[in-house]
């Protein structure tokens, strides 16, 4: 499997990396990370955060065999306004109430079928189990292949705008359902933005971990809806949505205004 992945990625150094062999990586590591799970529940030590550390792993090793600096490049420090982490973390508070109740329009249409994540995800046991579960570690493993190798490379073949939307895509399908998928690609989105305007995969690693504590953690207001129907439906108040588009429209106007300002200095 190691030389398989290996012949894959001498390939993408040999030329630009393509679409296809983007969906064959991620094919890949997606293999290696239910391959994990697998074996770690067979074996009766699957402790929930295993086969995130092996997909850590298999991202890291697949930047190193691309080059002996690649992780040197991806990591690179870069200094960030403060007012740029403001604004993110404002837009992402906003973006989390948006994305939540178009998720109670989507589920009116696909419901999720019972026990659907329960029989997918591990549930931790305390608070910080879970965010180290469900925040830190696809906030980092998913922003270095996603940013860190995926879209600084699509960055070389493609256009910015073609770059961002392609690695955005990749990102959506490679949470495997449509539940997630739709609000990973616009989140994909405006990760890819970011990497592109300020070449920081810390910035896109801690904006990725504070969205996901958010969607653990954030407590959301609900109302009943009456229908005809007599199923259960719930969605937030008018104010709380008016709420989440102006925090999401003023913490994007920021780091907008903040990125122009950059060029200007430049």
């Amino acid at each position: 499997m190691l030389k398989k992945l290996y012949n894959l990625v001498q390939t993408i150094n040999i030329d630009p990396l393509s679409l296809q062999k983007a969906i064959l990586l991620c094919l890949f590591l997606e293999g290696i990370w239910f391959a994990a799970g697998w074996f770690f529940s067979r074996i009766n030590t699957y402790f929930g955060i295993m086969p995130d550390v092996v997909l850590l792993a298999a991202v890291l090793l697949t930047a190193r065999m691309m080059d002996k600096d690649e992780l040197r490049r991806i990591f690179t420090w870069r200094d960030i306004p403060l007012p740029v982490f403001a604004g993110i973390f404002i837009m992402f508070f906003g973006w989390e109430i948006i994305r939540s109740e178009a998720r109670n329009f989507f589920d009116m249409l696909l419901p999720i079928p019972d026990g659907f994540f329960s029989d997918r995800f591990y549930v931790p046991s305390n608070i910080f189990l879970t965010i180290v579960v469900h925040a830190l570690f696809p906030g980092f493993t998913e922003e270095i292949f996603f940013r860190g190798i995926i879209a600084r490379r699509f960055l070389r073949t493609y256009s910015p705008a073609r770059a961002i939307l392609l690695s955005a895509m990749l990102f959506g399908i490679f949470h495997l359902n449509p539940w997630q998928a739709t609000g990973a690609f616009f989140g994909g989105i405006f990760y890819g933005w970011t990497y592109w305007r300020y070449k920081s995969i810390w910035l896109c690693m801690l904006a990725h971990a504070y969205h996901n504590v958010l969607a653990t953690f954030m407590i959301f207001p609900y109302t009943k809806i009456d229908n005809s129907d007599y199923r259960e439906l719930w969605h937030h108040p008018l104010w709380f949505n008016i709420m989440g588009l102006l925090l999401f429209g003023f913490g994007l106007l920021t780091v907008i205004v903040l990125s122009r300002k950059k060029d200007t200095a430049a």
